[in-house]
């Protein structure tokens, strides 16, 4: 019960404190939750916890073969949580400070060529909320939470057309600038259009009077997440395009390996991503390295002579 009430101090000092995103303190609240059932199983109360079974539980996370991503999440919730205790004077010192977080398989993003973003776009046309969260989740390269919960005040006019670029909050209400492109500020001026001029359309998805750019079925909720995948799959289909290869990631990723295809600095690239680390962006450059490398295979003089 005292990991309970002290796991939920804790959540809500990453909120209020730490300013980390829901998603993750909701991630957190879970690590938490199987953390609690295996001192249940082991019979310890959390002033007991070593580092030893903190070492059996971790020991326990591989049996049961997860991730090397989500062993390295729970440790750096052990860490946290633990130095929390240590500063609420809970105890005295913590059994996580030596824990070695697993390393990450350096995975390179799925993305989807021009041509095939292009299809996606043709095929969205006749969709127009669709069409327009297409153009700017391409253009702008938000995460699909950003996209989904766009307040309609975020959009500003200037003369007859629109501001190019929208000030978005990211992870942890970080805020940078994330542009808008020709196309995309065509469709939105169309979306907007459309939505303003009546209270709910036809298909229901512009209630006028919403909060949200983009409203889900009822004006005071957006769009969900979930909606907007199930939307985008059956796009996919209509694109003639493998569904199981799009989903709202795979565009962000898209729209970073175009650019960085076509020269923009990785700095440059870090920013328009709201990356608060060079590394996380870096792992785009796995994509242009083996781009190249199919490029001297099929291009170098040398490439051309068989082996014997």
């Amino acid at each position: 019960m005292i990991l309970m009430v002290k796991s939920s101090d804790f959540l809500i000092k990453l909120q209020t404190e730490d300013g980390l995103a829901l998603n993750t303190i909701a991630a957190y609240g879970k690590d938490l939750e199987l953390f609690e059932k295996f001192l249940d199983v082991e019979k310890l109360t959390l002033k007991q916890v070593t580092t030893m079974v903190l070492k059996d539980y971790l020991f326990s996370l591989h049996q049961q073969k997860l991730k090397a991503s989500s062993v390295a999440r729970k440790i750096s919730c052990l860490k946290n949580f633990f130095k929390f205790l240590v500063n609420e004077n809970f105890i005295k010192n913590s059994p996580a400070t030596n824990l070695q977080t697993p390393k990450r398989e350096a995975k390179i993003p799925k993305f989807l060529s021009e041509e095939e973003i292009f299809k996606l776009l043709s095929a969205a046309e006749s969709d127009l909320r669709l069409s327009c969260m297409l153009e700017i989740l391409y253009a702008a390269g938000l995460r699909v939470t950003e996209l989904v919960s766009l307040p309609v005040s975020l959009i500003q006019r200037e003369g007859e057309t629109l501001r190019n670029y929208l000030l978005v909050k990211g992870k942890g209400g970080k805020e940078r600038i994330a542009p808008l492109n020709k196309a995309a500020i065509v469709k939105l001026l169309e979306y907007l259009k459309e939505r303003e001029g009546s209270q709910e359309s036809s298909q229901g998805n512009y209630q006028g009077n919403s909060f949200w750019l983009f409203p889900g079925h009822s004006p005071s909720k957006h769009l969900t997440r979930q909606g907007f995948h199930k939307m985008l799959k059956g796009i996919a289909r209509k694109a003639g395009l493998d569904p199981e290869r799009v989903h709202p990631h795979v565009i962000r990723h898209s729209f970073a390996t175009h650019l960085l295809n076509s020269g923009v600095d990785l700095r440059v690239l870090q920013e328009l991503l709201g990356h608060s680390d060079i590394s996380t962006t870096e792992i785009y450059t796995h994509i242009l390295d083996s781009k190249l490398r199919d490029l001297v295979f099929a291009h170098h003089p040398l490439s051309k002579i068989q082996s014997v």
